[in-house]
């Protein structure tokens, strides 16, 4: 047999430790510093010249910046729609690059030899792996938004900030009164104050779902992706990465914008009055989360 199956594993693998503080430094944690290093890189060539007839990185970065800021507009409107776009356009490119380095070679193929089993084998020439240790790799690299670790805390981020919106725009009492309507309950004496109330309740499960929604869809899609490449590379080697890298691409793009509108609905929910949400807004939010 020319190679194994890679062997799959839901936790990132830990690769080195950093001295003195002894901080364990994980294979997805290195492809979170890669992709910010990449962006910074991406960004100093796109904003070092400013010309006003843009060309090269730049006229690409100012598209990105362009189609970004109007679907910020579009969603949350001009007043909202420019304090979203930071946070929007921060996530995109973030969640796009790590998406993005997948389909690099060396990504998940380039590490350290750690045979688990005892065998006679031996790595080719020092460093390449044949046979039945060419699975016992721990990667160096592994896609930072495969780490479910990263897209949890990317939703928290993004579900904690749309409680802070909503406590600086509406108020304290306005906002914690979409979730907790006593008022209603007991101002009310029907039984359309108990649903009343019983809708902030559910409310409130509804934003403790957002972080499992945004979390687990950008982790799955990505992880499967991973996986996908993998098993395909070893079914199909050599003609495997020609089928399904550009569909790799696609499902990179999709996935962060995905994120990226359900930032900016879920942020344009929590600015507006409980009274004031329209029936298209819930639908479009629907038809995202369940896309």
């Amino acid at each position: 047999m020319l190679w194994r199956l890679n062997n799959i594993s839901l936790a990132p693998d830990e690769i080195f430790r950093i001295p003195g503080i002894n901080l364990p430094v994980t294979n997805t944690l290195l492809c979170t510093w890669i992709s910010i290093l990449i962006l910074v890189a991406i960004f100093f060539a796109a904003t070092r010249r400013r010309d006003l007839v843009p060309r090269g990185v730049q006229n690409v970065v100012e598209y990105i910046v362009e189609f970004l800021r109007g679907q910020a507009e579009n969603i949350a409107g001009k007043k909202y729609g420019k304090r979203f776009f930071p946070l929007a356009a921060t996530l995109f490119v973030f969640i796009l690059v790590s998406n993005l380095l997948d389909i690099f070679p060396g990504v998940e193929t380039i590490g350290t030899y750690r045979p688990e089993i005892a065998t006679k084998s031996q790595p080719a020439f020092g460093f390449l792996l044949f046979g039945d240790i060419s699975n016992q790799i721990v990667p160096w690299i592994r896609p930072a938004t495969s780490d479910l670790n990263l897209t949890l805390s990317m939703a928290l981020i993004v579900v904690v900030l749309c409680q802070v919106y909503g406590f600086m725009t509406l108020g304290a009492g306005t906002h914690l009164n979409k979730y907790f309507n006593f008022k209603s309950l007991f101002g009310k004496h029907n039984f359309e104050g108990f649903i009343d109330f019983f809708v902030g309740i559910l409310d409130i499960i509804s934003e403790l779902s957002r972080v499992a929604s945004l979390s687990l869809r950008l982790f799955g899609n990505v992880f499967a992706g991973s996986v996908v490449l993998a098993v395909f590379a070893y079914v199909i080697p050599f003609a495997a990465n020609i089928i399904f890298i550009p569909f790799e691409l696609l499902v990179a793009g999709i996935q962060a914008f995905v994120f990226t509108l359900l930032t900016l609905v879920y942020l344009q929910l929590a600015v507006t009055g409980h009274g004031a949400e329209s029936e298209a807004e819930h639908e479009n939010l629907t038809k995202l989360e369940h896309g």
